[in-house]
């Protein structure tokens, strides 16, 4: 699951501000927007838009529906605070009035922050239990990396780069629609498995997404947005701990390298926003995601039989598919800002719920700045 992903939202600078410090290197834009947007470039025009994202939890949705701490699996208390900050580099380029290509270049910092307990002094003070975990995750059994913070080395990588063609097929003064085509290369990487709480940048595996948006204006104030999307992952290959999803702590013998089918994805985002004036509106948003299970199969007969022999036991690796197929609903709030040569917005959205797998109860802090240009 992509995602997906809470966050830290504190700023000095309000947003307004912040933006018009920029407008004078940025040439005239359109009306800002809190969701995805129909409109593209006109022929020949350049925009370019600059987008970071910081998603973190310290929580997780169970099968069920219920919250708990991410590693409560393990025999000892943990905490672990998990962080992904994604800064997108969009390009879009207008072919004609109507159809635009594009590309999105994410440069992705992910930070996992693990530590057992302090002690008055703030520094840690594991019982016999958090001792007895160090040593088995150190055990050639298991032969996990300690229980640390995300090195340095380990912070910054690319994410999935996108390709982008959209078709603005209704523009008319309180209604339009357009479709797009996108294509999401494999250029992130995946998880550590040797890592309890390695970070995924990307599936780095190709996927096939089809976005239909929709806008309504209505009394020149209210903006309704709309967006519809579903994604077709195309099968990858992926490095695994062959075991429930659910547990943490399974042994270095049922390390494979397996097939994978990831699953199919759809997801629904409405942003309605109410413009108190040219410049500045308010709204909240809302999103629903559900994705149907992951497959997993050995890559050969051989592989099945290595980890058999290494285990002991023959394991199918279809239990990996189990926690997969998951579901989440987010809410939040937006609010945009538009001046003579900047559009931009900045957005809030909290995970609500989720079920189907081990979900993030995740916070997510954005921010969108946009501009056009002519290049010629």
């Amino acid at each position: 699951m992509r995602g997906i992903e809470r966050y830290r939202a504190a700023t000095a600078i309000p947003l307004p501000l912040l933006l018009a410090a920029v407008s004078s290197l940025l040439p005239q834009v359109t009306q800002a927007q809190a969701g995805p947007r129909t409109d593209t470039p006109r022929a020949g025009a350049l925009r370019f838009t600059f987008e970071p994202v910081i998603t973190t939890w310290e929580r997780e949705f169970t099968d069920s529906g219920h919250e708990q701490r991410i590693g409560a699996s393990l025999p000892a208390l943990v905490f672990v605070h998990s962080e992904r900050r994604v800064t997108s580099f969009g390009l879009d380029f207008g072919i004609t009035n109507r159809l635009a290509v594009g590309v999105r270049v994410p440069l992705v910092r992910v930070n996992a922050r693990a530590a057992f307990p302090l002690d008055s002094a703030g520094k840690p003070a594991p019982d016999s239990a958090a001792q007895a975990l160090d040593s088995l995750l150190q055990d050639t059994t298991y032969a996990f990396g300690p229980i640390a913070n995300t090195t340095r080395r380990l912070h910054y990588f690319a994410g999935d780069v996108e390709v982008e063609a959209k078709y603005r097929a209704v523009e008319s003064r309180n209604y339009a629609l357009s479709g797009a085509l996108v294509v999401r290369l494999p250029t992130g990487h995946q998880d550590d498995p040797n890592g309890l709480f390695d970070l995924s940048t990307g599936d780095h595996q190709t996927d096939i997404e089809i976005q239909i948006a929709q806008e309504l204006t209505l009394f020149d104030r209210l903006w309704l947005n709309a967006l519809v999307r579903g994604t077709r992952q195309q099968p990858g290959t992926r490095t695994r701990r062959v075991g429930p999803q659910s547990v943490l702590l399974l042994p270095r013998a049922a390390l494979a390298t397996l097939d994978w089918d990831p699953g199919d994805y759809f997801g629904v985002d409405v942003a309605p926003l109410y413009r108190f004036s040219r410049e500045f509106g308010v709204g909240f948003t809302a999103g629903y995601y559900t994705q149907t299970r992951d497959r997993y199969t050995y890559r050969s007969a051989q592989d099945s039989v290595d980890v058999a022999t290494r285990l002991g036991t023959p394991v199918s690796a279809a239990v990996l598919d189990a926690g997969t197929g998951v579901r989440w609903v987010r809410l939040g709030f937006a609010m945009t800002y538009v001046g003579s040569d900047v559009e931009g917005s900045l957005s809030f959205e909290q995970t609500v719920s989720g079920s189907g797998g081990l979900v993030p109860v995740a916070s997510v802090f954005r921010i969108v700045m946009r501009t056009s240009r002519w290049p010629f």
